[in-house]
């Protein structure tokens, strides 16, 4: 018996103690399944458990059948034989082909991205294949760059090619696996980068799994803890944390970060773990972020009011929005990773409207959503996620709701140079009009309205690449806010925008707007499904002046070349190597 008591004391006393789990080592999700069936198999059927995997039949999603992609003066050709698979890089300025194997592949939901290596090098090759779609593409066409000009004999310099060719090592590792560690010698410049697991695991969410592994290998502290209801200490558990530091779990990879001490990063890799204030070792990316004591490098990821403009900034948009005013708002709110659908990962309880109204009860009943959004009830109007958290948000190749979630006013947003709700859902109105429509005084300038265009129309025409993207989006909203003969203007902006614009993933995106207009033409959709962004300029007029063939002219109003030209002189360009 004094053994028991004994025993019982000291497992007690180990429950009640809270430790750091720095030095626990990590065991793998496998080591996870054992106990955890269920959430390992919940876990198995996320985009998160195939982020980053070695390449396999099993892995491999692209179509390496001999088929080739040819672009910037470059045939990539991607083949298999065995389990092995190739690309070949063939330009028409070298005589010599080259060819790499496949080693990894990264992600599995929209697009994936494959790796090669040499020696110690990973590095991402220039191809991608398109998840949906079935086709292979130049990785131009994911990141907001423009195409190259080419020269007389329609050659660019292969650097342009290989544009975003980047070091996996030192790059995407930090945010794609369990535990990453870079492993760079700063004297040799050579790596030993280790992982402990590929891809978006257990561990990357629990942390370290070794000691909770061990201790639970005794039956009698499994029961002991069952039975106090008390917190694991040998583990972490996002659900079990404070809003803040759960959301920060979620932050160090949904919001781009920068460290004071990368060097240690590269050397030792991320020193965070779940549970720990995540500004202990990095901080969110902001517009203001400085860099070598330079402001403004950031800045063009930000709307000017300081809202993201690309993915991978979702935590800046949590920490922006007065939602986080309550101590129980995090990620968690809306989002779980085990019992959710894995596209978009929302908790069952929480999707629509009821991510707002578990909290703001008093909207749940159709005619008070409606009074307060003053739309008319059960149309798109009164979805909280329209006005509150409008599409203005760039990444691959989509867009996608801002996490910031606010109020629409156009006249405030309009200050601050950046889209409103209100005219990406009205897509044929000014914001002028919006303005006044909400009670507001109208912008001071209004540069759209003295075109006589809607908002949506003038940013796809004058607008920097995520402007014109976001509103080719707006304008491929099949529920959008807009009179009935405006679509004839739509789908001839769209046209336009599709063929001549100078980045590959707003044409992209006009495209699939284009889908969108045109669901119930099937043989407009056929067509159009030949179209590919990153196709010279002949092509894609040729499958567009198809596509427009299946339209009749009442149908189809192309906006005045004037314009277009006039307009398209104002636009402005990005360099953003960020396409995620």
């Amino acid at each position: 018996m004094i053994g028991a008591y004994a025993w019982c004391d000291g497992t007690q006393r180990e429950l009640a103690h809270a430790r750091s789990l720095k030095s626990a080592a990590y065991v793998g999700s496998a080591q996870c399944k054992h106990c955890h069936p269920s959430h390992y198999a919940s876990f198995s059927r996320t985009f998160h458990s195939r982020m980053t995997r070695e390449a396999d039949s099993a892995s491999v999603l692209g179509a390496f059948d001999g088929r080739s992609v040819e672009y910037l003066g470059t045939t990539a050709r991607m083949q298999r034989d065995d389990d092995a698979y190739w690309f070949s890089f063939q330009s028409k300025a070298d005589a010599a082909a080259t060819r790499v194997r496949v080693e990894r592949t990264v992600g599995s939901h929209r697009y994936q991205q494959y790796l090669a290596r040499d020696g110690d090098i990973y590095f991402r090759l220039p191809i991608a294949w398109d998840v949906a779609r079935r086709q292979f593409f130049h990785m131009n066409g994911a990141f907001l760059t423009a195409d190259p000009e080419l020269d007389a004999h329609g050659l660019v310099s292969n650097v342009d090619y290989n544009r975003h060719v980047t070091r996996w090592n030192d790059n995407c590792i930090y945010c794609h696996n369990v535990h990453p560690n870079p492993g760079l010698d700063a004297e040799t410049g050579e790596f030993e980068t280790e992982v402990a697991e590929l891809g978006v695991a257990c561990e990357a969410c629990h942390g370290p799994g070794g000691e909770h592994a061990a201790h639970n290998s005794d039956p009698l502290r499994r029961y002991a803890l069952h039975n106090s209801g008390a917190e694991d200490p040998s583990i972490r558990n996002p659900s079990r944390m404070t809003a803040q530091r759960s959301a920060e779990v979620c932050g160090r990879c949904h919001g781009q970060r920068i460290t004071s001490d990368i060097d240690r990063f590269h050397r030792e890799g991320d020193p965070f773990v779940p549970g720990e204030a995540l500004t202990e070792y990095s901080k969110p990316l902001t517009r203001e972020t400085r860099q070598n004591g330079e402001t403004g490098r950031f800045a063009a990821r930000f709307w000017p009011d300081g809202s993201a403009r690309l993915t991978a900034y979702e935590y800046q948009g949590y920490l922006q929005s007065p939602c986080r005013a309550s101590s129980a708002f995090s990620c968690e709110s809306c989002h779980a990773m085990h019992e959710s659908d894995p596209a978009g990962q929302i908790r069952p309880d929480r999707t629509g409207d009821a991510a707002c109204t578990s909290c703001h009860t008093q909207l749940r009943a159709a005619d008070a959503a409606a009074a307060h959004a003053k739309h008319k009830p059960g149309s798109s109007g009164t979805e909280c996620q329209s006005c509150h958290m409008p599409d203005i948000v760039y990444g691959l190749v989509s867009i996608h709701l801002s996490h910031r979630i606010e109020s629409p006013s156009p006249q405030l947003q309009a200050a601050a140079g950046r889209p409103d709700a209100c005219t990406l859902c009205h897509v044929d109105r000014t914001r002028t009009w919006a303005s006044l429509a909400q009670g507001q005084a109208a912008p001071a300038d209004d540069p759209a309205a003295r075109q006589g265009l809607s908002e949506a129309a003038y940013r796809l025409l004058a607008g920097d690449p995520i402007e014109r993207a976001v509103a080719a989006h707006a304008l491929g909203k099949r529920d959008a806010f807009a009179a009935p003969s405006f679509r004839r203007e739509r789908l001839g902006l769209l046209f336009e925008s599709a063929e001549n614009d100078a980045y590959p993933a707003v044409r992209s995106i006009a495209r699939a707007a284009l889908e969108q207009l045109l669901a119930a033409n099937p043989r407009a959709l056929e067509a159009l499904a030949s179209f590919v962004p990153t196709a010279r300029k002949s092509e894609r007029q040729s499958v567009l002046d198809a596509t427009r063939l299946t339209l009749t002219a009442a149908e189809l109003s192309a906006p005045a070349p004037e314009l277009v030209a006039s307009l398209r002189s104002q636009a402005q360009t990005l360099a953003i190597e960020i396409g995620e």
